[in-house]
């Protein structure tokens, strides 16, 4: 019940009667001033002790009573009435006031008396009460910064009983990490009978904050980490459950928090409103000097009409649509002035080494500038990867540019509205490059944008994929076999032993093991490589092959695996479409299909598929050894290509993009 419930519940005029509950001599006692408690009783099923009447408002029960009691029941929750009518004692009708303790113990067992959840006076064996049955709101007052560490104030309402102590409690949503704070000086200040604020202090250091809730935390990470606020009671007369309490968020302080974290860098807490109204936060950690130059532009930086254009692909990647379209930018035009964001620590920076007047190191200081200048974003995945960290002056830049979605694949069966859908997420982007008038209806229909922001251009990557591309040259690939399957969803936030008994682990374990496959690729010199999807990838160790190749992701680009097999084996990924534009051999490997996100849309599109569909390795295993012989696209999938996938076939899609840009 709320704590407006309790404040009505007596005119301040009108003083209310005290009840006091306590432990004497290991005996449980209940006194009134002046309610006479007849017949008194603490009831289990149909068997009953009845309290000693001390005086005309005092009773006693023992523990060896309770005990007996107990003795043929196996039941936790004991029953006190009053009257003949089996009458609780109603804990709001009194001022109620508890002695030091509320447990009675002997040799077998431990009785707790409790006010429960719809505030009744109970006891219970062996059980401890819920610490929801004292409380009754929370809201944070302030955090901020002092002394280096991160200071949050707490005020909590409890019913009933002052705080003993408050545990803040810091879980990692993701990894499952928890940071615990202890408050054991509560200041607590009855402002109601029954009612108590306590008013709680938590210093956390940003050292043990981060060790502890991102151990495994990369500076050049674009870092997803969430982290939620709960907190636990205890109350000064006994033990309770460690119910966790979720704390709201609150408007009165701001949503950034920043503090000293080394002499090189400065830690920072996004804090945000989640779905549900609860306080939670994004975490960064930033170079001293990034983060001058931070401060320095929020005070005097205005956003800029200019000709700026970041490009980002992953932070740390240069080797998608967006790495082909900044070359472009940088080599066919004089209108724009690209640059490209990538981490300093990218495999992929040698592919920039032409342009590195143009690239610019992710969380740098000029990284941090061009936000504030930039007029124009192209991106392949979400549009916040172009942030170095999460702030609400950073995100209303990047919503303020003009943006345009280069993809990173042609959309095929699963739905991404949750990703990258405009009611989902209406700031991600103003427009969306597609390659078929197949896929604009598909944008249309699954991920809601109105069909003036759907752009047929084709992928900018398309241009080198097609680039060079023949029969003669696609057979020189026929005895290259790619596996390439797509991930699973929240399958990449298990544990290595979770992941080893999914399905997927199941089937592709067995078929990168399996003999007969292994003799095909001795007996025909087949080479066989197997890429996890980049959000699977910390599982890659945990595949073992004697013949197939497991790769490590940034050694070799998909773009180029692509260019350079001449069969590929996928499930759901778009990396399937691609291939087929290069005429080459698709094998679907379904095996798993009844999932609910993919089952919705397996009805259409296996009408634009470039492949056959297999449900098991018995059927897919004659495929791979047909396709080896001869790995041309059917005439029938050719015909899908041309007609639902990409009907240019030409190397203009970046020729066509630009035009996108101009347009905006």
């Amino acid at each position: 019940m709320s704590l407006t419930y309790y404040l009505r519940q007596e005119r301040k005029d009108i003083p209310m009667e005290k009840l006091t509950l306590y432990i004497e001599q290991n005996e449980f006692i209940i006194h009134t001033e002046k309610t006479d408690l007849s017949n008194l009783r603490v009831c289990l099923g149909d068997q009953s002790k009845f309290f000693k009447k001390l005086t005309a408002t005092t009773w006693s029960i023992s523990a060896e009573q309770l005990l007996l009691l107990c003795a043929k029941e196996n039941r936790t929750r004991l029953f006190i009435y009053y009257t003949d009518n089996r009458q609780e004692i109603d804990g709001t009708k009194f001022d109620v006031e508890f002695g030091q303790s509320l447990t009675l113990t002997n040799d077998k067992s431990i009785f707790y008396a409790y006010i429960s959840l719809n505030n009744k006076i109970r006891m219970s064996i062996n059980q401890k009460p819920s610490a929801r049955s004292y409380y009754l709101s929370n809201e944070p007052v302030t955090i901020n910064t002092v002394n280096n560490n991160i200071e949050f104030t707490l005020s909590i309402q409890s019913k009933f009983a002052p705080l003993l102590k408050a545990n803040l409690l810091l879980l990692n949503r993701q990894e499952g990490h928890t940071l615990e704070i202890i408050d054991t000086q509560i200041d607590s200040v009855r402002i109601q009978p029954n009612v108590y604020q306590n008013n709680c202090v938590f210093h956390i250091s940003p050292e043990l904050f981060f060790e502890t809730l991102r151990p495994s935390f990369n500076y050049n990470e674009f870092d997803t980490t969430l982290v939620d606020f709960y907190f636990t009671i205890q109350i000064r007369q006994g033990s309770t459950t460690k119910y966790k309490f979720r704390i709201p968020f609150s408007e009165t302080f701001g949503t950034e928090v920043w503090c000293s974290y080394s002499d090189e860098k400065m830690a920072s807490l996004f804090l945000y409103q989640t779905i549900n109204g609860n306080l939670s936060t994004r975490i960064a950690l930033l170079s001293n000097e990034s983060y001058c130059e931070y401060q320095s532009l929020l005070n005097t930086a205005e956003m800029k009409d200019n000709n700026i254009v970041l490009v980002c692909e992953y932070p740390y990647k240069a080797q998608d649509n967006g790495f082909y379209f900044f070359r472009y930018l940088m080599t066919k035009q004089n209108k724009f002035v690209p640059y490209y964001i990538i981490t300093d620590d990218s495999k992929d920076l040698k592919k920039l080494k032409p342009y590195m007047d143009h690239v610019v190191i992710f969380k740098s200081k000029e990284h941090i500038r061009l936000l504030f200048e930039a007029t124009y974003l192209m991106h392949t995945h979400a549009s916040n990867y172009v942030l170095p960290f999460f702030s609400k002056e950073l995100e209303a830049k990047k919503n303020a540019m003009k943006k345009i979605f280069l993809q990173h694949g042609i959309t095929a069966a699963k739905n991404m509205e949750p990703f990258y859908g405009r009611k989902t997420n209406p700031k991600l982007t103003d427009k969306i490059v597609v390659s078929s008038q197949r896929e604009l209806r598909q944008i249309h229909e699954q991920l809601y944008y109105p069909p003036e922001d759907i752009k047929i251009t084709g992928l900018a990557r398309f241009d080198d994929l097609l680039k060079k591309t023949n029969l003669i040259k696609n057979r020189l690939f026929k005895r290259k076999i790619l596996i390439m399957p797509s991930w699973r969803k929240d399958q990449d936030k298990l544990t290595s032993e979770e992941f080893q008994q999914t399905t997927f682990f199941g089937y592709y374990s067995d078929l990168i093991s399996d003999p007969a496959l292994e003799k095909l690729v001795k007996e025909n010199g087949l080479t066989i490589n197997f890429y996890l999807h980049n959000n699977f990838q910390k599982y890659k160790d945990l595949f073992h092959s004697n013949f197939v190749n497991i790769l490590n992701a940034g050694d070799q680009t998909v773009h180029h695996l692509l260019k350079k097999h001449g069969v590929l084996i996928t499930d759901y990924s778009s990396v399937g479409l691609d291939f087929a534009i290069q005429r080459r051999k698709v094998l679907y490997f379904q095996f798993d299909n009844d999932q609910k996100e993919i089952k919705e849309n397996l009805e259409s599109s296996h009408l634009f598929l470039p492949g056959p569909i297999f449900a098991t390795k018995e059927q897919l295993l004659p495929a791979i050894q047909k396709a080896t012989e001869d790995n041309r696209l059917e005439t029938a999938y050719v015909n899908i290509v041309k007609t639902q996938l990409y009907p240019y076939y030409d190397s203009n899609a970046c020729q066509r993009i630009f035009q996108v840009l101009e347009e905006l």
